[in-house]
């Protein structure tokens, strides 16, 4: 059985055009493989909390007591099971002053971990998650003129190849803050490349 791990990051849960066109995706998704299992992880309804120093040194190899272990790093446990459990990951999120939303910051330092999705091997680091997909379902207000508009999907892409993510997909759609004519526009051309690429990959 397949598993689509989606992971939603606008903190808006009603009107997101991001979780609109995850929706979409997700529903090709599934239609496409009958019977897989969807886990979602809603960064809104259950933010992943920033790392603490406990955590952080435990990490880093510091000395854990069983009795008095850190909640980051259980935590950390669980959204790493769920990447690695995944078939392809789906990844929606808004596009806020020009960067990512802090909470999907906070779940990729949860999942970015030494001896877990990467490790130091002669003095480089060595992703360990090859051969998971990833899409990427983007919102701008604007339209962007290049990547000085959008540190959001560079980041992505760096992050997740830092842990060894190379197979990425982004589906952007824009001006979703513009008239309703353009964003009619680009809705449908967002929603006819989601369903290209579904149909491309069988």
């Amino acid at each position: 059985m397949k598993t689509l791990l989606r992971i939603d990051a606008s903190a808006r849960l009603e009107g997101s055009s991001s979780r609109q066109l995850a929706d979409h995706y997700q529903a090709r998704w599934t239609a496409a493989h009958p019977g897989a299992r969807v886990l979602v992880r809603d960064l809104a309804r259950s933010p992943v909390p920033h790392l603490d120093a406990a955590t952080i040194a435990a990490f880093y190899g510091a000395p854990v007591d069983e009795g008095a272990r850190p909640a980051g790093l259980a935590l950390s446990d669980v959204l790493i099971a769920e990447l690695r459990a995944a078939d392809r990951v789906l990844i929606s999120s808004a596009l806020y002053n020009q960067s990512l939303p802090s909470t999907l910051k906070a779940w990729i330092d949860h999942v970015v971990r030494n001896g877990h999705t990467f490790e130091s091997r002669e003095g480089r680091p060595v992703g360990l998650l090859g051969g998971t997909p990833v899409t990427i379902v983007v919102a701008r207000g604007g339209v962007t003129s290049g990547l000085v508009d959008d540190f959001e999907t560079p980041y992505l892409r760096a992050i997740l190849g830092f842990v060894g993510i190379t197979d990425i997909e982004v589906i952007p759609v824009e001006a979703t803050a513009h008239d309703e004519a353009s964003r009619a526009l680009r809705f449908a051309a967002a929603w006819a490349e989601v369903d290209r690429r579904i149909d491309a990959s069988g």
